[in-house]
């Protein structure tokens, strides 16, 4: 028979073992709040070659399940593009799920998100094919040392090939 004080202390380790990963989570979204500008390259469909593009968005992580990222992209001077992540992370099934803004096509979903280490996977579902169909992978690195990329990998012509990456800073 356990002691009070040990089944107590047990209890207690136990419980902290099951919230982990949502307290694990909270401190990587964390991680994105505040203000952020840089650059990298993004293919659109049309296009036979990367365009390059300076962005600045703004990071909040409303609770400790939730990180929402807003901003815009700028191609040359005129070719402006509004983009954004709405992420949620569920602690029961450990995934990671949400919508993404930046698209021409609309809202693409964000599905079976994985964490490992500093690195957030997730499927991506555009609502109409892009190059060629409607999925693609969404990555999201983010050491915490205030900078943070964004990669989109899709399936072009039979092959991978990585459709979008920007590299942020915190400004």
């Amino acid at each position: 028979m356990l002691k009070p004080s040990l089944l107590g202390a047990l209890t207690a380790a136990l419980l902290g073992a099951l919230s982990a990963p949502a307290l694990a989570d909270a401190s990587y979204f964390q991680r994105f709040a505040g203000s952020f500008s840089g650059n990298g390259t993004v293919q659109r469909e049309q296009d036979s070659s990367p365009r390059r593009v300076s962005c600045s968005l703004t990071g909040a992580a409303p609770s400790a399940n939730r990180l929402r990222i807003d901003g815009s992209c700028r191609a040359a001077i005129i070719v402006r593009r509004e983009i954004g992540a709405d992420i949620r992370y569920d602690p029961a099934s450990q995934r990671f799920t949400g919508t993404y803004t930046g698209s021409s096509r609309g809202p693409a979903q964000l599905r079976n998100g994985r964490l490992r280490g500093d690195t957030l996977t997730l499927d991506l579902v555009y609502p109409q094919p892009v190059h060629g169909d409607r999925n693609a992978v969404m990555t999201i690195r983010n050491s915490g040392n205030g900078r943070f990329t964004l990669t989109v990998t899709d399936q072009v012509d039979g092959q991978s090939r990585t459709t979008s990456n920007v590299s942020l800073s915190r400004s």
